[in-house]
């Protein structure tokens, strides 16, 4: 019998899917690290951030994309997570030296 498979297709490894380059997860990562907070609600925000930062597309500006990104992630972590302003501003700050690098190496 032919026809679509059962289960919807999932991405593989193999595939092309949007993603960012491996030295800006572990620089979002580090950035991550220096928040007062941990557990998987904060790692779901910043599999969010990282989502949309791969998800930005190229002909686009990339600092106003990198922007509604950051204040995107900055908004949930307020509210989520309960983190001050103080943390969020040193916080944001590494997120953009990370965004800098990014549309740097573009």
């Amino acid at each position: 019998m032919t026809g679509p498979a059962e289960t919807p297709a999932h991405p593989t490894a193999t595939e092309d899917v949007p993603s960012t380059p491996g030295w800006v997860e572990g620089s979002v990562e580090a950035a991550f690290a220096t928040l007062p907070c941990s557990g998987p609600g904060v790692m779901v925000l910043r599999n969010a951030y990282l989502d949309c930062l791969a998800n930005t597309p190229r002909t686009e500006d990339l600092d106003a994309a990198h922007d509604r990104c950051r204040q995107a992630l900055l908004k949930a972590l307020a509210a989520r997570e309960k983190i001050g302003p103080e943390a969020l501003r040193a916080f944001e700050t590494r997120l953009e030296a990370v965004e800098a690098e990014i549309s740097a190496r573009i």
